[in-house]
C-alpha cells in the first residue's frame, strides 16, 4: 500500500464519517492514525527489515542542511556587525557635524545680536546728528519789522 492509498483510504473514511453524522446515524469511530512505514511482516515469518542506508543518507543530508544554515548564520553575523559597525560611525559622524553647527549657530546669535546693538547705536547717533545738524544750522527767521 503506498502513501497515496493511506491518504485516499483516510479520505474515504472521513467522508464516509461525515454522511453518517449528517444523515443523524451514529458513525464507526475513525482511526486518526496513518502508517507510512512498510507493512510489517507478521510475527512467524522475519524480522522487519530495516534500511540503513536510506536512514544514514537522511542524517547525511540532515546534518549538511545544518551545517549550510550555521555557515550562513555565520554570514548573516559577520554582515551584521559590519553594519553595526558602519552606523555606529556613521552616528559619530553626525554627531561631529551637528555638534560643529550648534557651535556655528551660537556665534551666529552672538554676531546677530551684536549686529543689533551697533545697529541701535548707530541709529541713536544718527538721531543726535540730525537734530545737530538741524538745531545748529537753522536761520533764524525774520520776522516782517525786520527783527529776529
Amino acid at each position: 500500500m503506498t502513501i497515496d492509498d493511506d491518504a485516499e483510504a483516510a479520505y474515504s473514511a472521513l467522508k464516509a464519517h461525515a454522511a453518517a453524522v449528517e444523515h443523524g446515524q451514529t458513525p464507526e469511530p475513525v482511526s486518526a492514525t496513518v502508517s507510512y512505514l512498510p507493512n510489517p511482516a507478521p510475527l512467524g515469518d522475519m524480522a522487519p527489515v530495516r534500511d540503513f542506508k536510506s536512514a544514514i543518507d537522511l542524517i547525511k543530508e540532515a546534518s549538511e542542511a545544518i551545517r549550510f544554515a550555521e555557515e550562513r548564520s555565520a554570514e548573516l553575523e559577520q554582515q551584521l556587525h559590519q553594519v553595526t559597525n558602519r552606523s555606529a560611525e556613521q552616528v559619530k559622524a553626525l554627531e561631529i557635524q551637528v555638534a560643529a553647527l550648534e557651535r556655528r549657530l551660537l556665534k551666529s546669535e552672538e554676531r546677530a545680536r551684536a549686529a543689533e546693538v551697533r545697529a541701535n547705536d548707530a541709529e541713536t547717533w544718527l538721531s543726535r546728528l540730525h537734530d545737530t545738524i538741524i538745531t545748529s544750522f537753522r536761520r533764524p527767521v525774520m520776522g516782517t519789522d525786520g527783527e529776529i
